[in-house]
């Protein structure tokens, strides 16, 4: 999901005027060609603003809702129902260990926001039996598409439509698309531990158990194509 030249230069104009490309991506921390490709060629990603607006300090949140396709998002945290999402496949089991032995969850144990496959998990609590049928419809996105962008870096409109269709923050889909973190979401501070110590532990151990099947199955892929090529 690419924003057009028009929109980003006004941005640039308003924000840094006369700043060059060479000095935007030393500010934003980027590859030099990067920035200066997507900027030659009027299609700019959303994390490159994201970045950019961190170099100039400036909110990346409140800079990106300046564009019209994020115009409707605000700062929130993530819905209880897509949280688990957020949390890393051993967060989420020490998470019920520590439920069960009536310990205190802590914030630091739940592992980074950020995390191998967290697209994926995030993206399975949505899932219904007309979420896939929708991006393909709304988006094109077929499923060897999705398949791809689920285990890598899922697509900032995708995850929208996810948002949407799942009644949950929008914002969280900049979260998930690694354009922005928890924080400059919105998240309140600790809201994921604040969610595993009080949901009910039933509920949370339903969770940890999909999640445990799901980490189960991607590992003996994994064996089974280790010990085919061996």
């Amino acid at each position: 999901m690419m924003l057009g030249r028009d929109e980003v230069q006004a941005w640039l104009d308003e924000v840094s005027p006369g700043t060059g490309s060479v000095r935007l991506a030393t500010l934003a921390d980027l590859p030099r060609l990067r920035v200066k490709q997507q900027l030659a060629r009027g299609n700019v990603a959303p994390a490159t603003i994201a970045a950019i607006s961190r170099g100039l300090d400036l909110d990346p949140l409140a800079e990106l809702t300046r564009f019209e396709v994020f115009a409707d998002l605000v700062p929130s945290s993530p819905a209880p129902e897509e949280m688990p999402g957020f949390i890393s496949s051993p967060g989420l089991l020490r998470t019920s260990a520590d439920r069960l032995e009536n310990r205190p969850v802590a914030e630091v144990h739940l592992g980074s926001e950020r995390y191998e496959l967290a697209a994926l998990y995030w993206f399975n609590l949505a899932s219904d039996g007309a979420l896939r049928a929708r991006l393909a419809d709304e988006l094109g996105v077929n499923q060897p598409t999705l398949w791809k962008m689920l285990r890598t870096r899922l697509r900032e409109d995708v995850a929208l439509t996810v948002c949407e269709h799942a009644g949950w923050p929008g914002v969280s889909a900049l979260v998930v698309s690694e354009v922005l973190t928890g924080a400059e979401a919105g998240w309140v501070e600790e809201c994921r531990a604040t969610w595993a110590n009080t949901v009910p532990v039933g509920d949370l151990l339903s969770c940890a158990e999909q999640r445990l099947q799901q980490v189960g199955k991607q590992e003996r892929d994994r064996e089974s194509f280790d010990r085919h090529l061996g």
